[in-house]
């Protein structure tokens, strides 16, 4: 199964990312990665929209310093795909490895080895095992790296903190913070804060970019919250396609108020599944699945490769396959890249408008999401209730 999923993702490396429109982010990790090491002065110029570490990942560009570059990121992040697999393989199960590999190959098809969003799943996957097996300072160290390349892993600390008071046989609201959790916690928070310092001493007009950037950015167009102000527009409100930030948005009468409510839903989200966890209604791998769905599920944005931040996660906790994800994987990868390119959703103008089929296409997709997330949910809690003791169990027979 590996061989023909590496030979599916190589088809896509062939025919679609040395295509004109299949390499553009590699390309901008390109010019970044150029731009610190090579700049005048050099380890002056960082991303604008990325935390400093993801000039790591965007330096395999140059590594080797071969003209094709595109083959050369791709190549790296087909070997974290592979290494990927058997790691799951040699920890979960065949079929979570199987599962695991086609959601990325159907789902991510252009973008698994055209993204670097690989890199900080893999340190979400590796700080769930170490969690798992009680190694918590690994477990933290690990959301520590995967949140200064991609910043939304610090969501899933307080999931690896209410483990580690499990494991310790300590209640949060009854006992003071131990001196585990506390060091845990600091390590997390320390790497953070130092590498914005690092930032704003190589360019101090620029480090609080990644914060900037985003919060400054419209509903981008495949995102849940867009898919809510597309409807709207069906009823009569007002609605208009937007090109801004390197991406295809939607704005409108209802924007505003859809964007406050999914910041509202994320923080309620997410405290609502530490609740869950802190009263044992959650296991540990449950929860920390939950947490990504919902964070995919409330941004503002949704680039098709989001789903590699979920779909490791799923896999190992469903083990099996599931119609539902497999026509969401299946829609993802219909949208981008295929309904782009029919609906020439290419180059830097904003359209008149969106074809009906591409915001159905994706409409559709979001619904599916939704609908996977609330089923995760209600089957994760009856689970909880049914055989408590799993509640306090991270073993993998568990």
């Amino acid at each position: 199964m590996l061989a023909a999923l590496v030979g599916a993702l190589l088809g896509s490396l062939v025919f679609y990312m040395h295509s004109a429109y299949g390499h553009g982010d590699i390309t901008e990790y390109h010019r970044y990665a150029q731009a610190f090491w090579l700049g005048s002065p050099p380890l002056r110029s960082i991303p604008t929209e990325y935390p400093l570490l993801s000039l790591l990942p965007f330096s395999l560009t140059l590594l080797p310093p071969l003209p094709d570059y595109v083959s050369v990121f791709a190549l790296w992040m087909l070997l974290l795909f592979a290494a990927g697999y058997l790691a799951i393989r040699r920890r979960e199960s065949g079929r979570a490895a199987e599962v695991f590999g086609v959601y990325l190959a159907l789902g991510c098809f252009a973008t698994v080895l055209g993204r670097f969003d690989l890199v900080p799943a893999a340190a979400t996957v590796v700080a769930y095992w170490a969690a798992r097996e009680r190694r918590f300072t690994l477990a933290y160290a690990m959301l520590a790296v995967g949140a200064v390349l991609k910043l939304y892993p610090v969501l899933l600390v307080p999931i690896v903190v209410l483990e580690q008071y499990r494991a310790l046989d300590l209640h949060p609201l009854r006992s003071g913070p131990p001196g585990q959790v506390v060091r845990g916690v600091a390590l997390v928070g320390g790497t953070v804060v130092a590498a914005f310092a690092i930032a704003a001493a190589l360019q101090p007009h620029a480090w609080f970019g990644p914060f900037a950037y985003n919060a400054s950015r419209p509903l981008q167009v495949e995102s849940v919250p867009a898919s809510v102000l597309w409807l709207s527009g069906l009823l009569g409100l007002h609605v208009a396609p937007d090109h801004s930030f390197h991406s295809y948005n939607l704005v409108g009468q209802a924007a505003a108020e859809l964007s406050l409510l999914a910041d509202v839903a994320l923080v309620g989200g997410c405290l609502w599944v530490y609740w869950q966890q802190l009263n044992g209604r959650l296991v540990f791998g449950r929860a920390l699945t939950l947490c990504l769905l919902l964070i995919v599920c409330t941004d503002r944005v949704f680039s098709p490769q989001y789903l590699m931040w979920v779909v490791p996660m799923v896999a190992i906790t469903e083990r099996d396959y599931d119609g539902v994800w497999l026509a969401i994987c299946a829609l993802t990868t219909l949208i981008f890249p295929y309904a782009y390119d029919f609906a020439g959703l290419h180059g830097t103008g904003t359209p008149g408008s969106y074809p009906l089929f591409f915001s159905g296409f994706i409409a559709a997709r979001n619904a599916l999401l939704v609908i996977a997330t609330a089923r995760f949910t209600r089957r994760s809690l009856v689970r909880a209730e049914a055989a408590p003791g799993l509640a306090r169990s991270t073993s993998p027979a568990a």
